[in-house]
């Protein structure tokens, strides 16, 4: 699994090793992967892989455009 670094405020550190102690949860990486889990799938919506690909799919940025084809697109949504 691959291991990554997070920045938290002391006060949520402090809370999320008392929850730990108390055998809520069993450690701070745990703590953080059901976070994300959670937010993925209740804040997103997103439940599984093919959900994902089709919210990335519809987010995708559009290519560069120079200026002069964003001017022009600007004025035919105006008309």
């Amino acid at each position: 699994m691959p291991n990554i670094s997070v920045i938290v405020d002391d006060e949520i550190l402090v809370w999320l090793d008392q929850l730990i102690q108390q055998g809520v949860i069993k450690n701070r990486s745990e703590a953080i992967r059901g976070g994300l889990y959670t937010f993925v799938q209740d804040k997103l919506g997103i439940k599984d892989a093919k959900q994902l690909r089709a919210r990335l799919d519809k987010k995708k940025k559009k290519s560069f455009q120079n200026g002069v084809e964003v001017i022009r697109e600007i004025r035919e949504e105006r008309e």
